[in-house]
């Protein structure tokens, strides 16, 4: 089971961007946290009891590296045999080897994808334009500035030595990589004071 507890955060004046959230009339409920704090057992846990629509933007991204895509073919023509295996597809651990050891690169590679990412919400937000209530899973979040395509923000939190407990057991990651990549986002304090919700995840 899920831990869950739901702390809800006072409303702040609008100092920057990260504070901006979709004023229409449906319920667009963003989910984000650090790599590994849970945001995929929160959603899974919340379609246990409601059967309302879900859109990943880890699969869209996915999406945008399938053999033969644009971007995929982009990727490809940078990194070569960097990251492909014998039948020359992109080998997805091979390729975040690179982008977490490299600043400029993890730059370059969200840039070429975030647009198709974006893409793909406002495709899905349209189709699901009469539901009344949306999840929307977006690990960069804020990175990325997806907080006004949300009515309201879930934070999944978990301490760092949790982060890469399950990052070793998960990916197999070594505990240098498992750091490098929780360090390649924004940190948790900063994400919660933008946040609506904060849901502990640390069980």
């Amino acid at each position: 089971h899920v831990s869950l507890l739901f702390i809800l955060m006072s409303y702040q004046t609008p100092k920057n961007n990260f504070y901006l959230r979709w004023q229409g009339k449906q319920t667009r409920i963003g989910i984000t946290g650090g790599i590994a704090s849970g945001k995929t057992s929160v959603s899974n846990f919340i379609g246990q009891i409601k059967d309302w629509p879900t859109m990943d933007a880890d699969i869209y991204a996915r999406e945008a590296l399938i053999p033969g895509s644009k971007i995929s073919e982009k990727v490809l023509s940078r990194y070569g045999e960097q990251i492909t295996n014998t039948d020359q597809i992109i080998n997805r651990k091979l390729l975040a080897n690179i982008i977490f050891e490299n600043t400029h690169e993890r730059s370059w590679l969200e840039n070429v994808i975030h647009p198709f990412i974006r893409k793909r919400f406002n495709e899905e937000l349209d189709k699901y334009k009469s539901e009344p209530k949306l999840i929307l899973i977006i690990p960069l979040l804020f990175e990325k500035n997806y907080n006004d395509l949300c009515s309201e923000i879930w934070y999944v939190d978990c301490s760092k030595e949790t982060q890469i407990e399950r990052l070793i057991k998960r990916d197999g990651l070594t505990l240098n990589q498992a750091i490098q990549r929780i360090d390649s986002q924004f940190t948790s304090s900063f994400k919660k004071q933008f946040s609506d919700f904060i849901l502990n995840n640390d069980g």
